[in-house]
């Protein structure tokens, strides 16, 4: 087949997972015999070192890359201002989407993350290949307003901009809607990360529920079941692991929080807790903070983003990855990441997080928002190294059995091969009316 993936970002520019997550699939499509394309932003490409393949399937090529999209806004600050050039940017962004697939010719449209970008995108591609355009829906963009909707929509933070805000809003929104007004996707072949994003589709999106399928992302158990060797259940002293992205919805001022109970009941004997990852920059200085109020500076550090290939040997140093979400996460990663690699997860229970993270069983939970809890769930795995190494082992079980790259590929190229088979319309006798 020849797929052409659409997403907002792709490596060498991340965020966070799933833009990884799309390069390892693209790569392990290429091995099974299928041609490739991506066309993505080129958002952070000034900002990005050099492309590394090394998570790429041996034996695979970088895809053909286009990186000629624009993102709806700023990704850390909204600007009123990105409201003017917003139609010259969405006709650029739907003459690219044009251009792509009448130069690309795919068998298959396989959209992934869409946030940020305009819906037109995929709308150009619903129209062009009908009938073959498949979505993987990782997070909630199907069901969330764009930036611009959700900025206009908000209320100010001061009196002064609330007054400009309520004048200029019911003309920005207008505007957005009649730019947007053709844009209803069909939705005809949805794959979901999780359980707990295809019930958000049921009850948020409205989508048929004969179009959505779940197929679990999974991760290379391979990277990661290594670090796992050897490792020893810790006896009187605890590491802690924050890696990820810094930003609110990611909870890491509960970490920090917790940390700082620990302290106040003189607990904090043998445990420390290291956090690995960048994000929005009043986040960080917000965190930073914290743990300066609080006089954690002996027992917090932050260590910035790491490149990918030092995550397993990471994770081989730590005990226990903290993961405090705040929000419904669709199904993150790291959490799989480190239960391959024998740590125990301490985390939230949000979204898909609570589809094999069970309390007790592959690890343990706490309440969003709940440094109390969390604190006392870190003196348990402290205290009791038998329960973590129940844990740890059956956590890794779980991943290694039911997680592993290549059943999510299998799942993925099963749904990819059922629509092109089933759609005979090329796009080359359909796109003259899109030209």
């Amino acid at each position: 087949m020849k797929i052409l993936f659409i997403s907002t970002f792709y490596p060498p520019f991340v965020i966070g997972g799933w833009e990884q997550l799309v390069e390892e699939v693209n790569g392990r499509l290429q091995t099974r015999g299928h041609v490739t394309h991506v066309l993505t932003s080129n958002y952070g490409m000034s900002e990005a070192k050099s492309h590394s393949d090394s998570f790429l399937t041996p034996g695979s090529k970088p895809s053909g890359i286009d990186r000629i999209l624009t993102l709806e806004a700023n990704l850390e600050h909204y600007s009123p201002l990105a409201l003017f050039g917003y139609s010259r940017r969405l006709e650029k962004n739907l003459e690219a989407t044009r251009d792509t697939i009448q130069r690309f010719q795919p068998d298959v449209v396989f959209i992934h993350i869409m946030w940020n970008l305009t819906r037109g995108i995929a709308w150009i591609a619903e129209q062009m290949c009908p009938g073959r355009v498949v979505y993987y829906v990782a997070d909630h963009w199907p069901s969330a307003p764009d930036p611009h909707t959700d900025y206009w929509t908000q209320p100010a933070t001061d009196n002064l901009r609330s007054a400009g805000k309520r004048v200029v809003a019911p003309l920005a929104l207008r505007w957005i809607r009649r730019s947007n007004r053709d844009f209803r996707l069909e939705f005809q072949r949805v794959l979901c990360v999780s359980k707990s994003i295809r019930e958000e589709l049921f009850d948020r999106a409205v989508l048929d529920p004969a179009n959505i399928h779940v197929v679990y992302n999974g991760i290379d158990t391979s990277r990661f079941s290594l670090a796992a060797s050897g490792r020893v259940p810790p006896n009187g002293h605890l590491s802690l692991l924050f890696a990820g992205t810094l930003v609110w919805h990611k909870g890491v001022h509960t970490a920090i929080e917790a940390m700082r109970v620990l302290a106040a009941r003189g607990e904090t004997q043998g445990i420390n807790l290291t956090i690995v990852g960048s994000g929005h920059p009043d986040y960080e200085r917000q965190l930073r903070g914290l743990v300066k109020s609080y006089n954690l500076e002996n027992l917090v550090e932050f260590r910035g983003r790491a490149q990918r290939d030092e995550i397993p040997s990471i994770f081989r140093r730590f005990d226990v990855l903290v993961f405090p979400s705040i929000w419904e996460e669709p199904l993150a990663r790291v959490t799989q990441e480190a239960m391959a690699s024998g740590m125990v997860v301490v985390g939230t229970n949000t979204g898909g997080t609570k589809e094999i993270l069970v309390d007790g069983d592959t690890g343990l939970t706490f309440k969003v928002n709940d440094p109390e809890c969390l604190a006392q769930k870190i003196l348990q795995l402290k205290r009791d190294p038998a329960l973590f190494d129940r844990l740890s082992r059956q956590g890794q079980s779980k991943i290694l059995g039911e997680f592993d790259i290549e059943q999510t590929v299998d799942g993925m190229e099963s749904h990819l091969r059922a629509v092109a088979s089933l759609a005979e319309t090329r796009p080359e006798a359909v796109s003259s009316q899109f030209a």
